[in-house]
C-alpha cells in the first residue's frame, strides 16, 4: 500500500513536457531527412534503451516506487517494440510514442537525482562542462554505430565515412584522458584554462560531426 501511494504522488509532481528534444531523435531526423527512417533504427533505439533501464534497475540505490517505474516503462517499450516489428504502425506514429516514453523516464531519472543527458546536443550550448561534453558525445558515437549497423545490413556501409568517424572516437579518448592541472597559487587561471580547452574540443566535435552528417546526407 506504502508503495502504491508513493508511486501516485511520484506521478503527481512530475510536470510533464512532451516538447523535450530527444538528441538521438534530432539526429536521426538530420541524416534522414530526405527519407523515412528506416524501423531498424527505431528498434535499436528501444532495444539500447531497454538495456539502460535494466542496468538502473539494478542499482542499489534505487527504491521500490522506482524499481516499479522501470518495470512499467521496460513493459511500454516492450509493446512499441512489438509495433515496429509487426509493421503495423506509420513511424512517424512510432517516434512520437518513443519520446513520449523517454520522456517520462528522464523526468522520473531527475527526480531521483539521475540526471539525464538526452537533451544534450552540439547546438545545446558554446561551453560544457567535462562531464556533460563526454556524455554527449558518447551518445553521438552510439547513434553513429547503430546507423553504421544500419546501413551495412541494408547494403550501404560506404554511407558512414569510418575515417571520420574514427577522428570523432579519438578525440572523445582525448577528452575522456585530459587532466586538469591545478596549482593552489593559481586555481581560478588553471580551471578558465582547462574550461577553454574543453571548449575548442567541443569546437572540434562539432566540426566533425557536420562533415560525417554532411558526407552521410549526400551519399
Amino acid at each position: 500500500m506504502k508503495n502504491t501511494i508513493g508511486l501516485i504522488f511520484l506521478f503527481a509532481v512530475i510536470n510533464v513536457s512532451y516538447s523535450t528534444t530527444l538528441r538521438e531523435l534530432e539526429f536521426m531526423k538530420i541524416l534522414y531527412a530526405s527519407e523515412d527512417v528506416p524501423k531498424q533504427i527505431l528498434s535499436s533505439m528501444i532495444t539500447r534503451r531497454i538495456d539502460q533501464i535494466k542496468t538502473l534497475y539494478e542499482r542499489k540505490s534505487i527504491l521500490k516506487d522506482g524499481k516499479t517505474f522501470y518495470t512499467s516503462t521496460e513493459h511500454s517499450l516492450g509493446l512499441l517494440l512489438e509495433s515496429v516489428n509487426s509493421n503495423d504502425t506509420q513511424i512517424g506514429d512510432l517516434f512520437e510514442s518513443y519520446s513520449h516514453i523517454v520522456n517520462l523516464l528522464n523526468e522520473v531519472n531527475n527526480l531521483m537525482q539521475i540526471h539525464p543527458v538526452d537533451h544534450l546536443t552540439v547546438d545545446t550550448s558554446d561551453s560544457f562542462s567535462r562531464d556533460n561534453l563526454q556524455a554527449m558525445m558518447d551518445g553521438y558515437i552510439d547513434d553513429i554505430e547503430m546507423v553504421r549497423m544500419c546501413e551495412v545490413s541494408m547494403g550501404r556501409a560506404d554511407r558512414v565515412d569510418m575515417k571520420i568517424v574514427e577522428r570523432i572516437k579519438s578525440l572523445y579518448n582525448e577528452v575522456r584522458n585530459y587532466t586538469f592541472y591545478r596549482d593552489d597559487s593559481f586555481v581560478s587561471e588553471s580551471m578558465s584554462i582547462s574550461r577553454k580547452t574543453m571548449d575548442q574540443c567541443l569546437w572540434q566535435f562539432k566540426f566533425l560531426l557536420n562533415k560525417f552528417t554532411s558526407t552521410f546526407i549526400h551519399y
